[in-house]
């Protein structure tokens, strides 16, 4: 049979069905369903979900916290839920969280259906949580919420301190701290005189509509003995930092005081002080900052631990080879921080001791020496080379991100102003 012979019987048969049906209109299409309000609406809607990825339809839902001495036995067997479930709980955790890290005041949630407490949510952070679900099988995750970030700015006159100015504007006083480590290299905050301003832009942080603090300042301006200074917050993609407006690190090789906050400076550094116990003048190759014993210790610089033990009138001392230049020395400590020994090496800004008076002191103190070339200079005094700047290729986008934050800081009103409203 020829390939046009087949197709001739195939229309032949196509007709004598379409004439045997014609009349009772056997031959239907199926038509398209038209959407109407009204049959959109029996489409079952999607079961609720929170932000844990729970589903709270037919749940009792319960928010507490953790109190002082509670664990997440205590929680759940407090909830009905069997030690033998508990333990399962805590087996499959292991390498996932650490569930002993519960801390009071960290909120948690509960969730039950009529056959008990079948989950639980515990907020490590304000932001980071891990759910675990037995109702099934026992699954755990962890998550973090979203962050919602708002631009704020501040300027202030100071009359008595940087806290003072913030505290009545109702500033939260995080806002010193980050100001402080900003500029810690640079200015000298026991020093601050009345009439010096500062500037700043700066994040606040919600989560769910909640305020849970201040995040990263974006820019900042501080006016010292006259001295305009700004910083701007940049991230290369290598490393993220603080710059001045030519692209210099606002960090120095090293610090100039080995302190998260500036503590008071109880003696300086002199060539002839008298000594308090020893009743005689002498050289004081350092400075004294009194602060409450076990106030942490910073190391002022990277390097290597070249000694740290109880060393006479020094008391426990540790002394830090930072480079062929600069080595430092901090005196008179109650304790080492944990893994500080002779040998070990320690980024800036890392904690390497606590506050104390041990060896020739008078009250808890901290003596910190600052030697170049192995002969001792004023750490307060001493102008500290910056620590690398940014490379030429990521110039044009800082000096953009500094035009933009240049004009929200040159847009507030004159700081005397801005306090007084």
């Amino acid at each position: 049979m020829t390939k046009k012979l087949i197709a001739l019987v195939f229309l032949l048969s196509l007709f004598i069905l379409i004439a045997m049906n014609w009349g009772n209109n056997e031959i239907r299409f199926p038509e398209k369903e038209t959407i109407t309000i009204q049959n959109l609406s029996e489409i079952p809607p999607s079961p609720g979900v929170d932000i844990y990825g729970l589903t709270t339809d037919n749940f009792e839902v319960l928010d507490d916290e953790i109190q002082r001495n509670e664990s997440l036995y205590i929680v759940l067997n407090r909830n009905d839920v069997s030690p033998e479930k508990i333990f399962e709980i805590q087996q499959a955790a292991k390498g996932e969280v650490k569930l002993n890290r519960m801390m009071p005041g960290q909120k948690y949630r509960l969730y039950r259906d009529e056959e008990g407490v079948f989950a639980f949510v515990w907020h490590r952070t304000s932001t980071e949580f891990t759910t675990i679900n037995w109702k099934d099988e026992i699954t755990i995750e962890n998550g973090e919420i979203p962050v919602e970030t708002v631009i704020r700015t501040v300027s202030g006159t100071i009359h008595s301190s940087l806290a003072s100015a913030l505290m009545e504007q109702e500033i939260s006083q995080k806002l010193v701290v980050e100001l402080a480590n900003i500029y810690a290299w640079t200015v000298d905050f026991y020093g601050l005189q009345m009439g010096d301003q500062f500037k700043a832009v700066y994040e606040d942080r919600y989560v769910n509509g909640e305020y849970i603090g201040i995040g990263k300042v974006r820019a900042a301006e501080f006016v010292h003995r006259g001295k305009e200074l700004r910083a701007y917050f940049f991230d290369d993609g290598e490393q993220a930092g603080y710059y001045d407006n030519e692209g210099n690190s606002m960090r120095r090789v090293m610090m100039r005081v080995p302190f998260e906050y500036n503590p008071r400076i109880s003696s300086s550094f002199s060539r002839n002080r008298y000594h308090p116990i020893l009743k005689r003048n002498r050289p004081h190759y350092g400075t004294d900052y009194a602060a409450p014993t076990g106030t942490p210790i910073l190391a002022a610089g990277d390097g290597i631990v070249t000694e740290a033990q109880r060393r006479g009138g020094n008391g426990n001392i540790v002394q830090i080879k930072h480079n062929s230049v600069y080595r430092t020395a901090y005196l008179h400590m109650s304790r080492f921080a944990s893994g500080i020994r002779a040998g070990v090496r320690v980024k800036q800004g890392q904690v390497i001791g606590y506050v104390g008076q041990t060896g020739l002191a008078t009250g808890p103190h901290l003596c910190y020496r600052l030697y170049k070339h192995d002969s001792p200079v004023n750490s307060v005094t001493y102008d500290f080379p910056p620590s690398e700047g940014l490379k030429d290729i990521y110039m044009d986008a800082y000096k953009t991100t500094m035009v933009r934050f240049d004009d929200m800081l040159n847009s507030l009103d004159a700081p005397e102003e801005l306090a007084m409203n």
